[in-house]
């Protein structure tokens, strides 16, 4: 499929795409988050952030194996 629409819908906590179709993929930010390890308690505030500013950047990582974890890792590295 092809999307073309990413948001972030705060009520799901998810991250919502939708193709030209109307048909919708949603990711549970939840769910997905729980599947890292994080170093410091805030550093989940990278995800939500990245979910509500960037939905389609979250969606890509959070695809990927290891995918958020990564990113998570490379924001702590930098800063």
């Amino acid at each position: 499929m092809n999307y073309n629409l990413y948001y972030y819908d705060p009520i799901l906590d998810a991250v919502v795409m939708k193709d030209k179709d109307d048909n919708e993929l949603v990711i549970e930010c939840a769910k997905a988050n729980a599947q890292v390890v994080f170093d410091e308690p805030e550093d989940e505030g990278y995800l939500v952030r990245l979910a509500r500013e960037e939905p389609a950047n979250y969606v890509s990582y959070a695809l990927k194996p290891n995918g958020l974890q990564g990113y998570v890792d490379a924001l702590n590295v930098f800063n």
